[in-house]
């Protein structure tokens, strides 16, 4: 067996030290993907197809940035602001970039799908230069096994309720959610969705824990929604069961019920806004003064000391988050934050840590599981 002596250990870890505050220093203030709206449907006529596809340009610009303006932020507080939507103008300068798919054109008439990114910081100085509050952290991914009831029997893998998640159309929602589906196993036709040997129906109605947090595993998530839709005089209802594994213990609790008589993409998108909504309503600060406290950062492992800093430098009610110290087991950070310690504490939650006060240490953060 090889031996280090103190020295080699001690430049070891040292190099260790180094390498966990390089990773600090880079990681991202708060993620993007909030900026960015995807599926605009645009349809436009003109005198040419170019007259048409630049006026389906702006329209879809103003339209993206409507729902931005909705994601971001709760109908009172626009009310209460005086903006119930973002001036074209306004909102054509916040544009980063944009993307189009499924064009058609013809002499006169452009129609597409756009997807339209906005720069984070002309959108931020924005909507604080009106005096709205608004919230940009998401909260954990949730992957949505999508059950259909019809005729006595359940399905689960393919159909239009299975389609309407697969889209990833509510990958940038505050409250995102992922299909199953969305990964594969195995390439070209040998392909198969990933935990497709795992669950049926029957499985996932029972609420198998087991099988469910294998599941989770398998897409790295640690919540899951098992959401059953059904059929019926025109319309679809959907009710489901949230299980949440980012504990020791499985935590369930009831998704709030949706119906519609749009279809089932329209259904899907009704249940990501009412988990939004209340996503919200949970982390939004309205004014107050900033708080500072200590914090004491414990892991076990790289890997955890990253997901911790994801974790707190990703947090929308965290302003400034200073690493005072770093080895190898644990940091002390000085974080400046927004809101109530009680926001504070479910925020991070959500993101995967467990903020407590403990007797002895203080504020101490841990990885949830």
């Amino acid at each position: 067996m090889t031996h280090l002596t103190h020295r080699t250990q001690a430049a070891a870890a040292a190099l260790l030290t180094a390498i966990l505050c390089v990773a600090f220093l880079a990681m991202p203030a708060s993620a993007q993907d909030v900026f960015t709206v995807t599926g605009v449907p645009v349809d436009e006529r003109a005198g040419t197809t170019t007259e048409a596809q630049a006026a389906a340009f702006r329209s879809g610009q103003i339209a993206a940035a409507q729902a931005l303006l909705e994601r971001l932020t709760l109908p009172e507080d626009r009310i209460n602001g005086g903006v119930t939507s973002i001036p074209a103008d306004v909102a054509q300068e916040m544009v980063a970039g944009l993307q189009v798919a499924d064009e058609r054109r013809s002499a006169n008439r452009y129609i597409a799908n756009m997807t339209v990114n906005f720069d984070a910081r002309s959108v931020r100085s924005y909507l604080r230069g009106q005096n709205i509050p608004f919230v940009e952290s998401q909260a954990a991914r949730t992957l949505v096994i999508p059950v259909v009831e019809r005729d006595g029997s359940a399905g689960l893998w393919g159909g239009s309720w299975y389609e309407a998640w697969l889209s990833g159309a509510h990958a940038n929602a505050l409250t995102p959610f992922i299909g199953l589906g969305s990964r594969m196993t195995g390439e070209g036709d040998d392909a198969v969705p990933v935990g497709r040997n795992v669950i049926n129906a029957s499985i996932v109605q029972s609420g198998d824990e087991f099988a469910l947090r294998e599941l989770a595993a398998l897409y790295g998530v640690t919540r899951v929604a098992v959401i059953t839709a059904r059929e019926g005089e025109g319309i679809i209802r959907a009710s489901g069961t949230v299980y949440d594994f980012s504990g020791p213990d499985a935590v369930a609790s009831e998704l709030e019920s949706a119906a519609s008589q749009s279809g089932y993409n329209e259904l899907a998108r009704r249940i990501v806004q009412t988990a939004q909504e209340g996503w919200k309503r949970e982390v939004v600060v309205r004014g107050g003064e900033a708080s500072e406290i200590t914090v004491s950062v414990l892991y076990d492992s790289i890997g955890q000391w990253r997901s911790l800093q994801r974790a707190i430098t990703g947090a929308s009610l965290i302003s400034n988050a200073r690493l005072d110290a770093v080895t190898t087991t644990g940091a002390v950070m000085t974080i400046t934050h927004r809101g109530e310690r009680a926001q504070l504490v479910r925020e991070l939650a959500q993101r995967g840590a467990r903020l407590e006060e403990e007797r002895g240490l203080g504020w101490v953060a841990r990885p949830r599981n």
